[in-house]
């Protein structure tokens, strides 16, 4: 079956790019042909241009007095370049779009039979340009074809939809053949608000083992990492950068991270942009093969050190989600695992994981994932 997926857009996001290399990966697997329908990264250059000028206007003016200013179209792929490279070599995607009838132009040309939606926070209003194609409006007139939502993401617990949003979401949710979530508080959400049914399953990156992210990292080259402590943190301040002094100086490790070298969002006169290339997913996933300890704030980095069977503490990330963790860990009963920055003290460190039990919890999840797609497919 050819399958189009819908789901955040692809850039230098390591968790959105790997869990949808991985929903591809088990739908192939599963004997179909799946693509990703790709939506353009949302930037300042995607905007009308009497606004993007008078943006340009002010960028010129900061990078004069030397204050951070935003880098051009031309540096932002110099930035993104070996995420790039990751997508085109292991993800198969459609043309970019950005507009309704770009994608309406795609789809029909695809042919798709079966569209899924999902998963990373797909479902969630302000991460989205437009809510209503994470919803499959697009192709609510198609007759024959199939609508799944696999592990789709509200990324937090509570109702984020205004009321139009809710009405017209509701409307396409009921077109679906099958809904499930990433979440549990997820299900709560889709009865009470969208008005179907759901259940929970496993984030597509738990469907694959560890030994097909370790081939992705050593085909890639990989060279081993500078330090065995990973601190993947996507919202740094001064109380986490004590909390991993903390926990080096407890457990005699080297702290190190996949990122660029300097801050990849904004630049300053001088700067060279090769400093701000963000590594490959690869990278990352090489981090996590070299950590004896993995600290995070990233639901991701979680999924991931459980993947490797990695010791991991993680810090909530309210502004983020924190119902995703909270999901993620209750279904392996690693709810202690949760902690905040003021805890590193207070914290047994070398408290052990029972991995023999979270890994027959997790494949008793990836068997209850599977079946919903091959029941639903």
């Amino acid at each position: 079956m050819k399958i189009g997926i819908i789901t955040q857009p692809l850039h230098t996001n390591y968790g959105g790019l790997l869990q949808n290399y991985a929903l591809q990966q088990v739908l192939i697997r599963l004997g179909n042909e799946a693509i990703t329908i790709n939506k353009r990264v949302h930037d300042i250059y995607t905007y009308a241009w009497p606004k993007r000028t008078k943006w340009r206007i002010k960028q010129i003016i900061k990078y004069l007095i030397g204050r951070k200013y935003q880098p051009t179209y031309k540096g932002l792929q110099i930035i993104r370049n070996e995420c790039n490279k990751f997508i085109s070599r292991n993800i198969q995607t459609t043309p970019q779009y950005l507009t309704q009838e770009e994608l309406q132009k795609i789809t029909e040309n695809y042919q798709f039979k079966c569209y899924i939606a999902g998963s990373d926070q797909v479902w969630r209003p302000c991460y989205s340009e437009n809510i209503y194609n994470d919803f499959l409006d697009f192709c609510q007139h198609k007759q024959g074809i199939k609508r799944i939502a696999y592990a789709a993401s509200f990324g937090v617990d509570s109702w984020d939809f205004n009321e139009e949003q809710t009405k017209e979401c509701s409307r396409l949710a009921k077109l679906f053949d099958a809904v499930s979530v990433r979440e549990n508080s997820g299900i709560a959400l889709c009865k009470e608000h969208l008005g179907v049914d759901a259940v929970h399953l496993l984030d597509p990156t738990m469907l694959l083992e560890k030994e097909e992210y370790i081939k992705l990292a050593n085909d890639a080259g990989e060279q081993e990492s500078d330090g065995n402590l990973f601190c993947y943190i996507l919202d740094n301040n001064p109380q986490i950068e004590q909390a991993i002094k903390d926990i080096e100086a407890q457990q005699s490790l080297r702290s190190f991270q996949v990122k660029a070298r300097l801050n990849s969002h904004a630049l300053r006169r001088g700067e060279d942009i090769k400093d701000h290339i963000i590594p490959s997913p690869t990278k990352w996933l090489r981090a996590f093969m070299d950590a004896k300890m993995v600290f995070t704030d990233s639901f991701h980095g979680c999924v991931f050190s459980i993947i490797f069977n990695k010791p991991f503490w993680v810090i909530g990330n309210t502004e983020r989600g924190n119902a995703r963790f909270d999901s993620l860990l209750k279904i392996f009963n690693l709810q202690d695992r949760l902690i905040s920055p003021d805890d590193i003290n207070k914290t047994d460190l070398t408290l052990p994981i029972n991995w023999e039990k979270v890994n027959s919890i997790k494949k008793e999840w990836q068997e209850k994932s599977f079946n919903f797609l091959k029941n639903n497919l």
